[in-house]
């Protein structure tokens, strides 16, 4: 999937979100087997020390501090999902911000856009003055014809794409980003923007978002604390990628891509342009091999793009 995105940091960000995915689930059932372990571990002896503990489950592991009892007995399972779901919201919705301004950054735009890239449309009177497709609009001013022709039908095939969702995706993105707000400057409890964040996010079905299952989240009343469902803070993870493969594809129909491009074929194969076969056959072979060296899927070698290509002294 990371050959189908257009940025550098786009790949960043699918790269680690897959890793987190790697890592949540199986590190989830090795906490569950654990407070097993520990619990019969204490029914069989009663009197074990903390010390007993750390010798029997923490030996070898280089890990110090663990109070286990603690962790594995008088903690509920529920609340440790709860801490293991803040955990992950706190990566998601830092990787999603990471994301908004490394991905101006690298397209060398102005980074007031960036909260932009954080919220639905506002619209008016007919025009989007805030939001996401403000953004897209300002980032977009003009396509590059070589971009549209060469790598834009490679990047557009991400199975992550979802043009059509890209409104409904940053519901749910306010949603989580709410949460996490309210857990970190609110104390926990239930603010204003997150109650309405939620009242919008609870309207959506999993068509509108183009998922099979919404990403689950607890109701909550005014003025209540807020509590987070890990199978849906996991399922918000999957809800960034789409929004990064989104915007990533509409992005690379722009100018400001084409400019990303060179300058990535400048740092990977110096400014001097490179000699390729007059053979037609063979310099299309040899220009997509050059493309693909940059991390991009096969480029189509329009004779548009292998023109451009020569005007600015890539190929000769």
């Amino acid at each position: 999937m990371q050959e189908k995105l257009f940025l550098l940091t786009s790949k960043q960000v699918a790269r680690r979100l897959t890793e987190v995915f790697d890592f949540v689930w199986p590190t989830a059932t090795a906490i569950w087997n654990l407070r097993w372990q520990v619990a019969g571990f204490v029914s069989a002896s009663p009197d074990a020390t903390d010390s007993d503990l750390t010798g029997r489950f923490n030996a070898g592991s280089g890990i110090r501090g663990a109070n286990l009892r603690r962790a594995c007995i008088e903690s509920s399972w529920e609340d440790q999902q709860q801490e293991f779901a803040r955990f992950l919201l706190f990566e998601f919705c830092a990787l999603y911000e990471a994301w908004c301004e490394g991905a101006l950054n690298e397209l060398a735009l102005s980074p007031k856009l960036s909260k932009d890239l954080q919220f639905p449309t506002t619209i008016k009177n007919g025009v989007a003055t805030k939001g996401v497709r403000h953004a897209v609009n300002s980032i977009s001013t003009t396509n590059s014809p070589a971009m549209v022709g060469a790598i834009y039908p490679a990047i557009t095939q991400n199975k992550k794409n979802s043009p059509q969702h890209i409104e409904q995706l940053l519901i749910c993105y306010r949603y989580f980003k709410e949460a996490r707000n309210s857990l970190v400057h609110a104390g926990g409890g239930t603010s204003p923007n997150f109650v309405s964040a939620e009242y919008a996010y609870h309207q959506l079905t999993p068509a509108q978002l183009g998922v099979k299952e919404i990403p689950a989240f607890n109701g909550h009343a005014a003025g209540s604390r807020v509590t987070l469902s890990l199978r849906g803070i996991v399922g918000f993870g999957e809800i960034v990628l789409r929004l990064v493969s989104t915007l990533d594809v509409e992005i690379t129909k722009t100018v400001s891509a084409e400019q990303a491009f060179l300058r990535r074929w400048k740092a990977s194969h110096g400014n001097s342009p490179i000699q390729v076969s007059a053979d037609p056959s063979l310099c299309k072979d040899r220009i997509k091999r050059l493309v693909r060296k940059l991390g991009f899927p096969t480029p189509v070698v329009t004779p548009q793009f292998e023109t451009w290509l020569r005007q600015h002294q890539c190929i000769v």
